[in-house]
Formats: structure tokens, C-alpha cells, sequence
């Protein structure tokens, strides 16, 4: 089974990978060139085409569109994009550093290439480029990357302080409180965790991967008995039972870091 934290929403693949970056690639018409309506055009298309499946077409029109003249750095990220949505990191990464080619310190470049790197392996090369990007484009889905990554690497307490900024920008994402959550109960705060668990818990919106995250961090604060005497709607018992099984053998760990890689290990 893959987990994700999702764009920690954990057990469905890390939202790391799931989401795109924050882009601007749909750039002022006013402002366009031929070739950067040429851009446009072939990014469209490609938009169009990948969601009707077909990744592999639409990847060669993203490149297709950052290839053209005066192609703007959005337009590299889109290939990036596209790319990790794919499940190509090393691609992705290539097309986020030709992205910060044409423009350097681009924010949503930054936090593509962060979310490659962490992705790859490189965790805390990842952690430095998400920082600066999340700085950048100070959006919630890019502070919600980045304490994603801080969370897998063990550092929760400025993971917690990354998610409540990315709160800040956006309150009611599940996804992010649900990631909250699972940094908190990692740490082993329950104080913190209880309350945005019952919240993600009670929310109309909230999906079955936010409520498998839900048991995990309980699970993961040894409140594994509160969920077996109240378990979520739309979940079988057995899968309960493995999702809380998964979170008792996290929660031995020694410590955080430990617990942590823990995590990270049945992400991977």
C-alpha cells in the first residue's frame, strides 16, 4: 500500500507527487507575443488532452509549448508538472531547473523542484527549495508541501508551524488539517491532535483518505480504541484494523526521527 500526506493525506500516495505547483501559467493575454500565444495554445491542448487520460501525448505537447520561442518559465513548469503527475521526478526536476534558467528564484519552479527533490530522496535539498519557494508564492498548497516534507523528515515542530501558516491561507483544506494532525500526533501532542482530527472527522466534505489519515493519527496517540468504538462511515473493519496495526508499529518507535522514517518507509 502507498500513503500520502496528502495536497500527509496518508494512505492513498504523498501529495507531494499528487498535486501540481502553484504556476502562472495562464499569463495576461494582453501581455502575449505570437510565441507566447503559441505557448498558451499548446498548453491548453495539453491540459485538455491529459485530462482525458492520455499523459503520455499531453507531456509531449507541454515540452511541445516550452520548447517555443520566448517561452516563459510557467511554461517549464508545466512540463515539471506534468512530469511528476506522471511519476517522472528526474524529468521533472530537469524541467524545473530550466524553468529557474530563464527566471531565477521563479516561486513555482522552486517548489517543484523541492517536491522532485523530496521525492527523489534528497529530503532536505527538497526542505531549502520548498522554503524559498513557499516564501514565493505564499500559497497554502505550497506551505502545505512544505510541511509534508518537514514531517517526513522528522522535523514536526516546524512542520506544525508550516501548516498552521498554510491554515492561515486557507482554514477550511481538509487535506492540510488532516496533515496537521498526523505532524502533531507523530510528535505524540494530542493536545493539538484530538481537536483537528474531530474536525476533520465531523466535516461534510471529508473524504475516505482524510478518515483513513484520521485513524492513523489516532492511532498513532494510542486512541486506537476510540476508533474501533466509533468508526468512520465507508470504511470496511478489516481495513480499520490494518491502518490502526500500521500506526501501533510507527508509534514503538524511539522517537520522532525514528517514527518519522517509520512513516516515510510505508509511504515509500
Amino acid at each position: 500500500m502507498r500513503i500520502r500526506m496528502v495536497c500527509l493525506s496518508i494512505f492513498v500516495m504523498i501529495a507531494l507527487s499528487a498535486c501540481t505547483t502553484t504556476s502562472n501559467s495562464n499569463a495576461s493575454a494582453a501581455n502575449e507575443t505570437p510565441e507566447t500565444s503559441q505557448t498558451s495554445r499548446l498548453t491548453k491542448l495539453a491540459k485538455d488532452i491529459e485530462a482525458q487520460g492520455d499523459a503520455d501525448t499531453a507531456i509531449a505537447l507541454y515540452e511541445q509549448a516550452a520548447s517555443a520561442p520566448g517561452a516563459p518559465a510557467s511554461a517549464f513548469v508545466g512540463v515539471g508538472d506534468a512530469y511528476m503527475r506522471a511519476g517522472y521526478h528526474s524529468e521533472a526536476t530537469k524541467a524545473y531547473r530550466a524553468a529557474l534558467a530563464r527566471t531565477p528564484n521563479y516561486g513555482p519552479a522552486l517548489v517543484g523542484l523541492g517536491t522532485a527533490m523530496v521525492e527523489d530522496g534528497d529530503p532536505q535539498a527538497g526542505i531549502r527549495a520548498l522554503t524559498e519557494g513557499a516564501r514565493a508564492v505564499n500559497t497554502s498548497q505550497a506551505y502545505n508541501r512544505l510541511g509534508v516534507a518537514q514531517t517526513f523528515a522528522g522535523q514536526t515542530d516546524l512542520a506544525l508551524g508550516t501548516f498552521t501558516h498554510a491554515l492561515s491561507l486557507d482554514p477550511n483544506d481538509l487535506d492540510i488539517q488532516t496533515n496537521m494532525a498526523l505532524a502533531a500526533a507523530l510528535a505524540g501532542d494530542a493536545a493539538r491532535a484530538v481537536p483537528l482530527i474531530q474536525k476533520v472527522y465531523g466535516a461534510p466534505g471529508a473524504q475516505l483518505h482524510h478518515k483513513r489519515n484520521a485513524i492513523v493519527a489516532y492511532g498513532l496517540i494510542g486512541q486506537a480504541d476510540h476508533v474501533r468504538s466509533s468508526p468512520p462511515t465507508g470504511l470496511a473493519t478489516e481495513e480499520i484494523s490494518s491502518l490502526l496495526a500500521q500506526a501501533q508499529s510507527i508509534r514503538a518507535k524511539g522517537d520522532v526521527s525514528a517514527r518519522a522514517k517509520a512513516l516515510g518507509s510505508v509511504n515509500g
